[in-house]
């Protein structure tokens, strides 16, 4: 559930689009059921983005991770569903790759902590540690006088 703060994910979006044209990534917006979540196609450099799916997710958070799957192609799998509860490793790292896409993209004023970058982009409580993570990992020290 995202709160009433209106996030600009304008930046984030930004380099998202920078991304897919550099690498030539299609992305077919699509209409099927609610239920179906958008996939990645490597092996064509393609997305398919089911504009029906229900979620709370933010749509640029979801198509950066499929990103994730376009640019590090693998061997063992030729097509993605996007499922933010899965535990496999390629499905973790995605995630830290669109949470890392986002956190180059705002300012660190923007979002003055983790659960701010959880409602910006509308994440499950099931990932908060890979926000938190993230998080960490851009921390600025604090400066001592």
């Amino acid at each position: 559930m995202r709160d009433n703060f209106d996030y600009n994910l304008a930046p984030f979006r930004e380099n998202i689009d920078k991304i897919t044209a550099e690498h030539n990534i299609k992305v077919k917006h699509v209409l099927v059921e609610k239920y179906d979540p958008p996939l990645a196609y490597p092996q064509k450099n393609m997305i398919f983005y089911n504009d029906n799916y229900e979620t709370s997710i933010d749509s640029t958070f979801i198509e950066a991770h499929e990103i994730f799957h376009i640019l590090h192609k693998s061997k063992n799998q030729t097509i993605y569903a996007f499922s933010p509860l899965a535990k496999i490793d390629e499905e973790i790292s995605a995630h830290l790759f669109a949470l890392r896409l986002f956190f180059k993209s705002v300012d660190e004023e923007y979002v003055p902590n983790y659960v701010s970058v959880m409602y910006a982009l509308g994440l499950p409580l099931s990932m908060e540690h890979l926000v938190q993570k993230v998080w960490l990992e851009n921390l600025k020290p604090f400066n001592v006088i």
